[in-house]
């Protein structure tokens, strides 16, 4: 068993060594993947086993089993080599996602924060230990008022296969609700996170920069004008259709890729609607997520977001 799992790994390592004139990168919210056990001061009773939503480990791995159906299908050549996350509670389900599904037999691991929100949510990173190598993490805490608790910035900086180095952020910007309050918080962050591009800008040669994330934010928020301008950075999901998230029968993209890149040049960036993460909307027409739930309701799908996924091509 030993020898055959090692060979999946020497297939899949040299796959990508050989397709590594490509970069491919996911960024996706799954809608509150919690453990079911509480954790010590966080608020996530609700999920925990006997919670008013009925949580429990078979919807916990039913959810699992459909994130890492999305990675897999994300590209029908290779193996994602990035897979930025939100809504993680914590180590024990990255650990579940990555050795008790599917994902096992790709050999992904992952970097995560421990952050002061409430609630006990987090972001996480994916990466293929085959075509990215981190040197440097980094939480970036954001600095607010004692009542305000939200979610790390995580900064991860690696190299990938001919030794140029990629800095990538995983964001979770705070809700809109709140009104002007939330929407200045919102900006406070975005204003840290932008001292912190300018120093990796500084230092590296030759930049190659990716935040990713559900910024809850459209494009043309003032948070993401504010940070593309004062970047030159690119909003890869700008006029992508449908959305990443449906409100209210409107879809609207509050996901995002933003990209300031020298050695990786963009090809293509798209909104995957893959079938099983769709389903009709009889109220509002079309359709829309399946969402894992409704309120309080159980749907038993896999998030209230979709994916986003990026594909680039690494220059010699």
């Amino acid at each position: 068993m030993k020898r055959d799992v090692l060979l999946i790994f020497v297939v899949l390592m040299c796959c990508q060594m050989r397709a590594q004139q490509t970069f491919t990168v996911l960024s996706y919210n799954i809608e509150n993947a919690f453990d079911t056990i509480h954790d010590a001061g966080k608020d996530d009773y609700e999920y925990c086993a006997g919670g008013e939503r009925k949580w429990n480990q078979y919807r916990l791995f039913q959810k699992l089993k459909g994130i890492s159906k999305v990675i897999a299908a994300a590209d029908e050549k290779r193996p994602v080599d990035l897979i930025g996350l939100c809504e993680v509670e914590n180590d024990t389900v990255m650990q579940y996602l990555t050795q008790r599904t599917p994902l096992s037999k790709l050999g992904y691991r992952y970097i995560m924060t421990n952050s002061l929100d409430e609630r006990g949510i987090d972001v996480a990173l994916l990466y293929s230990p085959f075509t990215f190598h981190p040197v440097e993490t980094e939480p970036i805490r954001p600095k607010m008022k004692k009542k305000d608790k939200t979610r790390d910035i995580l900064h991860v900086a690696g190299t990938i296969t001919g030794g140029d180095t990629v800095d990538v952020y995983v964001i979770h910007l705070p809700s809109k609700r709140g009104g002007g309050e939330a929407q200045s918080l919102s900006m406070n962050i975005c204003q840290q996170l932008k001292a912190h591009l300018d120093s990796v800008q500084i230092t590296r040669q030759r930049p190659n920069i990716l935040v990713m994330g559900d910024f809850n934010a459209e494009t043309n928020s003032p948070q993401l004008k504010f940070l593309t301008r004062s970047h030159h950075f690119i909003d890869r999901t700008a006029k992508l259709q449908p959305g990443t998230y449906k409100y209210q029968g409107e879809w609207s993209t509050i996901d995002h890729l933003l990209t300031h890149t020298t050695t990786l040049s963009h090809q293509r960036t798209r909104i995957l609607t893959l079938p099983f993460l769709l389903e009709s909307d009889p109220t509002n027409g079309g359709e829309k997520p399946h969402r894992t739930y409704l309120g309080p309701v159980y749907q038993g799908g896999v998030s209230d977001h979709l994916p986003i996924m990026a594909v680039f091509h690494v220059k010699k």
